[in-house]
């Protein structure tokens, strides 16, 4: 299988060739050894990282932004949506606080990335 990727791990922004045969890989086009690290996880284990918002609980027009600890493998983001979908947190919440521990055994938390205080549930009226 032969492949195409930019390489992202720094900001030359390589355009790398891939070669995959089996569990072996061939890259050409890397100007630094991150670029073989990159393609080869790219090819032989993808991995993502999800940022996404949640509606808070008792509101409908105020959202959090959460994200997770760290990357997963690629074919655990939709499951990992869908259980994300579902939550709703109740203010307050603070940066960093965990709101799924290890969601769907992944090892990854889902994590509040801003602070949000009882204060905002106060109606708008602008």
């Amino acid at each position: 299988m032969n492949d195409r990727l930019t390489c992202i791990l720094c900001p030359i922004g390589c355009e790398l060739e891939v070669e995959a045969d089996g569990g072996e890989i061939g890259v050409l086009g890397n100007q630094c050894d991150k670029g073989l690290d990159f393609a080869a996880e790219e090819i032989l284990r993808p991995k993502r990282n999800l940022a996404t918002s949640v509606p808070l609980a008792g509101t409908a027009d105020r959202m959090l932004s959460v994200r997770l600890s760290e990357r997963v493998p690629r074919e655990s983001v939709a499951p990992i949506l869908a259980e994300i979908i579902r939550l709703r947190p109740s203010p307050p919440v603070r940066r960093g606080d965990v709101l799924i521990a290890n969601v769907c055994g992944s090892g990854a938390d889902v994590i509040a990335t801003r602070t949000i205080g009882d204060a905002l549930l106060i109606p708008r009226f602008f």
